[in-house]
């Protein structure tokens, strides 16, 4: 059940990568012109569910990690602190990808406050890696499954209806930048933790359902949840329509796509149409080799990479925005598409590779990176 569990969690996350290469290639190549079309509509569309995949995948890696670890994931244990050392990596690469300039000397006393609030907006991995870190916690201090439910469906509404608030309400000037990043986007934060964070928690909700439905199904052949995810996914998207045109009726001064609760349901909703496919199609696939979850197994990593080549970073690297710029028609940025996931697919597989046979090996060619990036930062003047 693991396996079948694995597969199809990483058949989603590397499909959301494919596509989030797709997203950030035309986002930064497309010729300005081309983005009035119907078809630029249509794609910005389909590529609005990359991020809120990630972070609904992300919670189906928490229950699966829970699963897998036990009472050691339930307490402080040494497997835990582990576990949160790498969450902390996660969360502090979202920030050293923005810093300012390649040099901590410069970046500390050459630094306007434009560059420091860039700095601190909150981005994808911030989002994925605090949410995750606040859940493991409050796991570890609650110790009965029911609480912890409880509070998961709290949190879940939370995020989604005080979201609203903090579109009119800004508490932004009532606390320090680093932290009022984390509520909206008014400040340059792509996903604050409200509501993107709603997306995870929802992962968790819907993963422990169908890792429940496991034991069961094994049991007495019942499932409920999962043959349902249709139905649901169906019921979200009806409400959060409805819920999106009484937002532009009576709330109209709320940005719809950044807080409004009938987006995120809607969206939701389709996710769960998603993992509804997805799961059909792990149970009718020969489970074999498949590229897609190599993709989905090493998503930080070409997430990472391809940000870099894309958008460049203050380690003045050659990007493609740079280089390139909007100039591109749709047929050539899908040429670039495929090239740069042809790239980023042999990175993706000869890191996995190297993992899988020199495990050691591996973990000190990424200490050897860090260690190096920030002897450089700490080195440089300019």
């Amino acid at each position: 059940m693991a396996k079948e569990r694995i597969g199809y969690i990483d058949q989603f996350r590397g499909l959301a990568t494919i596509f989030m290469v797709e997203t950030h290639v035309v986002n930064a190549l497309l010729r300005d012109s081309l983005r009035g079309s119907f078809i630029f509509g249509t794609l910005d569309f389909i590529n609005g569910f990359v991020a809120p995949s990630f972070l609904f995948v992300a919670g189906f890696s928490f229950t699966l990690a829970l699963n897998r670890k036990g009472d050691a994931y339930r307490s402080f244990s040494p497997e835990l602190w582990k576990h949160l050392k790498r969450l902390v990596f996660i969360w502090a690469t979202g920030y050293l990808m923005h810093i300012p300039y390649f040099s901590l000397l410069k970046t500390v006393h050459g630094s306007t406050p434009e560059d420091m609030t860039a700095f601190f907006a909150i981005d994808i991995l911030q989002c994925i890696a605090a949410t995750l870190i606040l859940v493991h916690l409050i796991r570890t201090i609650v110790k009965s499954d029911r609480t912890f439910n409880i509070i998961l469906w709290g949190l879940f509404w939370l995020f989604i209806l005080v979201a609203p608030v903090f579109g009119i309400f800004d508490p932004y000037q009532a606390t320090h930048e680093f932290i009022g990043q984390y509520f909206n986007r008014l400040h340059g934060s792509l996903f604050p933790l409200f509501p993107w964070s709603s997306f995870l928690i929802a992962g968790i909700i819907s993963s422990q359902k169908i890792t429940f439905e496991k034991v069961v199904d094994a049991k007495s052949g019942k499932r409920r949840f999962g043959q349902r995810l249709p139905l649901i996914g169906g019921i979200l998207i009806t409400a959060g329509i409805l819920l999106v045109l009484v937002h532009k009726t009576f709330l109209p001064q709320i940005n719809l796509y950044d807080y409004a609760p009938g987006w995120f349901l809607l969206r939701l909703g389709v996710l769960l149409w998603i993992l509804s496919a997805i799961i059909w199609y792990e149970t009718k696939r020969n489970h074999g080799w498949s590229s897609v979850k190599i993709f989905g197994r090493e998503s930080f990593l070409v997430y990472v990479a391809h940000i870099l080549f894309v958008y460049g970073s203050s380690m003045r690297n050659i990007s493609l925005v740079e280089s390139v710029g909007e100039t591109l028609n749709y047929l050539q940025c899908f040429g670039v598409f495929a090239g740069l996931t042809m790239a980023m697919f042999l990175l993706a597989y000869a890191w996995s590779t190297l993992k899988k046979r020199n495990y050691d090996l591996s973990r000190l060619v990424q200490y050897a990176f860090v260690a190096s990036f920030f002897y450089l930062f700490i080195k440089n003047s300019y």
